[in-house]
């Protein structure tokens, strides 16, 4: 599997799903990890938004110190970390997957169709966009509807070895 800008593979299965907005992406994805974690898997997500993403509150102490220049920050909670970092552009995911590898067993990648990662194009016949590219890669592994999460699973586990096919 390549990053996104050709560098070494990585160590862990990645796989990425891609579709046109308000196909159900992110419904499916959020079905499948429920699916793997509730199988033991540790499961990473990374989701590409085209959108500037604002974690902070306003006057909150962590968005102050953002405010200050602080260029990484990270938010540490009871169970939970967040961490905000500056970039001039977004970062690649050959950057990003080095934070995870380590801690989890397999990265849904949401977007980051030209990464050339094994994919899993979502389609939805009243969502399609004509105007909308599949990604140009060797590595499509299927392409289902938003509902066929025993699909993906089975999928993941043949391609991967992750979680569980059922009978």
């Amino acid at each position: 599997m390549l990053t996104d800008t050709g560098d070494e593979p990585s160590p862990i299965p990645v796989v990425s799903f891609v579709a046109p907005s308000g196909t159900g992406k992110t419904t499916l994805v959020a079905e499948v990890i429920s699916r793997l974690t509730a199988s033991g898997v540790r499961v990473g997500a990374i989701k590409h938004d085209a959108h500037r993403i604002e974690l902070d509150t306003e006057g909150k102490d962590s968005w102050r110190l953002r405010q200050a220049g602080a260029d990484e920050t990270l938010l540490i909670g009871e169970n939970q970390l967040a961490w905000m970092s500056n970039h001039d552009s977004a970062p690649g995911l050959s950057e990003l997957l080095p934070l995870m590898e380590q801690r989890v067993d397999i990265v849904l990648v949401e977007g980051f169709r030209s990464a050339g990662l094994p994919t899993i194009i979502v389609h939805r016949e009243e969502a399609a966009d004509a105007t909308w590219q599949p990604p140009r890669t060797s590595e499509i592994l299927a392409t289902v509807h938003p509902s066929e999460v025993e699909r993906v699973l089975q999928i993941l586990s043949a391609n991967f070895g992750v979680g569980q096919t059922s009978t």
